[in-house]
């Protein structure tokens, strides 16, 4: 297996253990998991190897072929952008990485979560936040609060630029929290990433870092307790920690089906 296979098979492991710390998932064996935009596979065939039911959505029609063609027994499906093709109330969670900023609608994507899921069902997705210092599609120091303009001309000075950029909704916690509200009746909010980035500000975590001058300041703010509590306090209380980690859950009984089972 060569050393990026590797890396990818590593990165997908440590995918699942995440997903399976962060949801507090026990008895993984007994759930059902649908991951949107599976792109690999590799995430898929970790709960496959693991003797978790997982079901793959695709929207990119080579990422989809090339996957069926690799891992055969894998459940995988074509989505169109629209509705997902899957019931309603059919899984126990819904999970992605790095998928929100595509989307045309996370609002869209969030509302079809709520449809799939099973009551008590958990939604979860990991995407970047733009409001960090930290960009992690191309790898780069950035400035906080950089809209599309001003972050393409920023990659083009670096000589980063990828048309991609272009293509990325930015992901934005006010965002998030606005589509919250709008479905709170639906939904209970667990944590937007704040708890998680704390728990993972650790030195093997530090050393996966790949810019060499953020590895370094983040390894002299680990070893003072005093520095490192007031920068995991600063960054999570401005919202500029870097991913976003969003876990809703599904309320059982809604507000409106509680009033009409009380009248």
């Amino acid at each position: 297996m060569e050393k990026e296979e590797i890396l990818l098979r590593q990165k997908a492991h440590n995918q699942l253990q995440a997903f399976l710390t962060d949801c507090e998932v026990k008895n993984p064996q007994e759930k059902k998991v649908l991951e949107l935009g599976f792109k690999n596979g590799l995430f898929l065939d970790e709960c496959y190897k693991a003797g978790i039911t997982a079901t793959g959505l695709e929207i990119n029609k080579e990422y989809f072929e090339n996957t069926k063609a690799e891992f055969p027994y894998l459940d995988l499906l074509r989505y169109d952008g629209g509705t997902f093709p899957v019931p309603d109330n059919s899984f126990d969670f819904v999970a992605s990485f790095q998928v929100l900023e595509h989307v045309n609608s996370i609002e869209h994507i969030i509302k079809e979560c709520l449809r799939v899921l099973k009551p008590d069902g958990i939604m979860y997705h990991v995407c970047p936040n733009y409001h960090s210092f930290y960009e992690g599609h191309h790898k780069v120091l950035c400035l906080p609060f950089l809209n599309k303009k001003t972050g393409r001309i920023y990659l083009k000075l670096l000589g980063r630029y990828l048309p991609i950029f272009e293509e990325l909704n930015f992901v934005k916690l006010k965002d998030i929290i606005k589509i919250f509200k709008k479905h709170k009746n639906e939904l209970e909010m667990i944590t937007l990433g704040q708890k998680e980035f704390i728990r993972k500000f650790n030195d093997k975590q530090i050393e996966k870092i790949e810019i060499g001058f953020l590895r370094k300041c983040m390894k002299v703010l680990s070893v003072c307790p005093i520095l490192r509590e007031c920068f995991l306090y600063v960054i999570c209380w401005t919202g500029l920690y870097y991913p976003i980690t969003v876990i809703f859950r599904k309320k059982a009984i809604l507000k409106s089906d509680a009033r009409s089972l009380g009248s």
